[in-house]
């Protein structure tokens, strides 16, 4: 058993080296989608309150709901299910708002768990291709005596690379998995907001006239 392991462990950092790539490409391609559905969710919150209390206040329900639904973004979408039932009771809006809220949470948070991981054992993966690295330059340092210290130099010298590009591979998946959680937490701070600003406005029953509801 242990003659296999080091038969294996023989094979030295290289493999690790090729996994590091694959992790550094797939961080990559996560982070340009991921990059591309938050661009996409960029919305001016004042102006888009500021609009809406103002339709809301003039109670004009189905441009309201028009305006909103014209948006993309997770703050209009949830916001649009509570125009879309604003004549059911403000806790049956609360709770459908909640349900499209969670939903939304879950559309951002996609994927994020790949550059989760990839940031935090990627420099452990590093690690491990530099161990096997050194075992492998040991080795060779026995079947090769002559070499002295300059054999097993030139092999811990590159074994100490799989490191280097662990650290290369996680240090820019760390940066961007809390960047893109702290946008989520914005978007998330923004729905509540105007959440509250719609259950506000059935609470106070400013609307008398509830528009035609638009499919």
């Amino acid at each position: 058993m242990v003659d296999k392991l080091l038969n294996m462990a023989l094979l030295g950092g290289e493999p690790i080296l090729y996994l590091l790539i694959v992790l550094s490409v797939l961080s990559i391609v996560v982070v340009l989608e991921r990059a591309i559905t938050y661009a996409r969710n960029r919305l001016d919150v004042a102006q888009f309150t500021s609009k809406l209390v103002g339709l809301l206040n003039d109670e004009k329900m189905d441009e309201a709901i028009e305006y909103t639904k014209s948006q993309k973004n997770a703050e209009a979408i949830v916001i649009t299910e509570g125009l879309l039932n604003f004549d059911k009771k403000k806790s049956v809006v609360s709770e459908l708002m909640s349900a499209s809220e969670l939903a939304q949470q879950q559309r951002l948070d996609k994927r994020l768990n790949i550059l989760g991981t990839i940031g935090s054992n990627a420099p452990f993966v590093g690690l491990l291709g530099t161990v096997l690295g050194i075992i492998k330059a040991f080795n060779d340092l026995a079947f090769n005596s002559e070499g002295g210290a300059s054999v097993v130099m030139a092999g811990i010298a590159e074994a100490l690379v799989a490191t280097a590009i662990g650290l290369i591979v996680a240090i820019p998946a760390v940066v961007f998995f809390n960047y893109f959680k702290n946008r989520q937490k914005q978007i998330m701070t923004n729905v509540s907001r105007l959440e509250n600003t719609l259950l506000a406005f059935i609470a106070d029953k400013k609307l008398s006239v509830i528009g035609k509801k638009a499919a």
